[in-house]
């Protein structure tokens, strides 16, 4: 298993000390382990282990105005009001739809940390992850709702618009892929987040374990509802050995760094 590699110069968090500089490595110490010489506050270099350290996290920025994603409400689209403030790095935010349930409100203020800017608005292409919404107008829905990957804009006057791939050999349409044609569907923007006992994990970050090991997070292609772990450096065959649950269980808690 292997830890992440910093620069010199590199702000990282030390576990016990806090926020330090690395100065100098990664070298090989002594005994064969990898160390690195890192600068307190107050001036004072000490030789560190790589298990220790992790990178600190760069806070996304975002002016009033800005349309946004919110990663911690399923990818719901809102408009930044007014923020920065309260030294937090806290913003107002509105969302763009009405809420469905008439006694939620429309107006609160929201984490730069769980916010994201939305993506200009573009057409459904080939190779985009999207949701069903209609799979074949008006017939058994057998796939609203799953999540797939485009392998087909038809053209304009074709009522099934789409042809999606979910990868695990249902919807045979014509092939034996998994394939079928859609009417409409809406590109997925919720699929790099995942809530799992009321926390909130970000599928596209890296997480280190209680001993010190990093894991990478994904959707199994095959099921989007579940979440594969596998310590780094990934490898394809490695992705079924757990799913987060089970790393959590057997590795946890998971850190993100």
């Amino acid at each position: 298993m292997t830890t992440e590699t910093f620069k010199v110069g590199q702000k990282v968090k030390h576990d016990v000390r806090g926020e330090v500089e690395v100065t100098y490595g990664p070298y090989t110490g002594l005994f064969g382990d990898t160390r690195y010489l890192v600068r307190q506050d107050n001036g004072r270099e000490v030789v560190v282990t790589p298990d220790a350290l992790s990178e600190i996290p760069t806070t996304p920025t975002f002016n009033v105005g800005d349309r946004v994603v919110l990663t911690h409400r399923a990818g719901l689209l809102a408009t930044v009001e007014y923020g920065p403030f309260d030294d937090r790095d806290v913003y107002v935010v509105k969302l763009v739809d009405e809420p469905a349930d008439p006694d939620d409100v429309r107006t609160f203020t929201a984490l730069a940390s769980v916010m994201r800017k939305a993506e200009a608005e573009r057409p459904i292409e080939v190779g985009d992850r999207v949701r069903v919404t209609d799979d074949d107008g008006g017939g058994a829905h057998r796939f609203n709702g799953r999540v797939g990957t485009v392998v087909e804009v038809c053209a304009p006057d074709n009522y099934f618009a789409f042809k999606v791939e979910f990868g695990d050999g249902r919807g045979r349409h014509g092939d034996l892929n998994g394939r079928w044609n859609c009417v409409a569907v809406e590109r997925v923007t919720d699929e790099d987040v995942y809530e799992y006992d009321g926390v909130t994990y970000d599928l596209s970050a890296k997480y280190r374990d209680r001993d010190g090991d990093y894991w990478a997070l994904r959707r199994n292609p095959e099921d989007s509802s579940v979440v594969q772990a596998q310590c780094t450096p990934t490898v394809p065959y490695g992705w079924c050995g757990f799913t987060l649950p089970e790393a959590i269980e057997k590795y946890g808690p998971l850190t993100r760094v």
